[in-house]
């Protein structure tokens, strides 16, 4: 069996999230209808993993997916025909054969997700699916000084979904880089090893509270502390989140990393 890795970009807009669920589309979904029928199997056979379950209405520039086949198909024949099998909003990007040891989320050594805020008085209609429209203006220093309580290793249950299952709350952040991409675009960037469920969406949603100065940014630390989530603010739409990269660093890929935007 060869197995493949796959980099695939999406518009979330139109999807439950990543997930395959019965009953609704999926991206995941999507993806393994077309490759059961480029692979003339079905869906139950493929031995297929994604490197993260975006929520729904999120977007992806950088979701990884490994699978396993035995024909004779090349990375070209993936590309092209999982490209031809799935709807416009789903593109993969890139596709090479991997060592077995490769896993698409063990193998995985951190991630950069991307929010983006539109800061004006009235929407941009050409990011009303891209983006959070904000209308009071924002402090962005204040932003900034509230993400640094962030950066490092901290136990994040205040920054957690109430029903997320995950078996520690601890993680760490890299970074979280606060740009102005131009007069009223706000972009948030985090970089950690892993995330919990809506973590980068409850981070970005309490960062505009402290931007429109409803809290300061010692709020940060507070919410840390305590564990509590109803300290922190609103769960920000999905809408202007964006997987951006997955690195791994003991696979590279073979015609190197694709350029990030920001400082990244």
């Amino acid at each position: 069996m060869k197995r493949v890795r796959l980099r695939v970009a999406y518009r979330g807009s139109r999807y439950h999230g990543w997930q395959k669920q019965d009953g609704v589309e999926t991206v995941e979904g999507q993806i393994r209808r077309g490759l059961s029928r480029l692979l003339n199997c079905s869906e139950q056979e493929l031995r297929f993993q994604g490197a993260s379950r975006t929520d729904a209405g999120v977007h992806a520039l950088a979701q990884t997916v490994h699978f396993e086949h035995d024909s004779s198909h090349d990375e070209w024949t993936f590309v092209r025909g999982l490209n031809a099998l799935t709807p416009d909003d789903i593109t993969i990007l890139r596709a090479e054969e991997v060592d077995a040891a490769f896993d698409a989320r063990r193998s995985s050594g951190g991630k950069i997700y991307r929010y983006r805020i539109w800061n004006h008085r009235f929407p941009n209609p050409l990011m009303l699916e891209d983006a959070w429209h904000v209308i009071k203006p924002l402090d962005l220093d204040a932003m900034r000084e509230a993400a640094s309580y962030l950066v490092g290793e901290h136990d994040f249950a205040g920054f957690r979904a109430s029903d997320c299952q995950a078996n520690t709350t601890v993680r760490h952040i890299r970074g979280i880089n606060i740009e102005l991409n131009d007069p009223c675009e706000v972009l948030i960037w985090v970089e950690g090893d892993a995330f919990l469920k809506y973590m980068v969406r409850i981070i970005s949603g309490t960062l505009k509270e402290v931007g429109a100065g409803r809290y300061q940014p010692s709020r940060m630390k507070d919410i840390l502390e305590s564990g509590d989530r109803t300290m922190a603010g609103i769960t920000a739409p999905a809408a202007g989140l964006t997987l951006m990269h997955i690195f791994y660093p003991d696979f590279p890929w073979k015609r190197g990393e694709p350029t990030l935007g920001g400082q990244w």
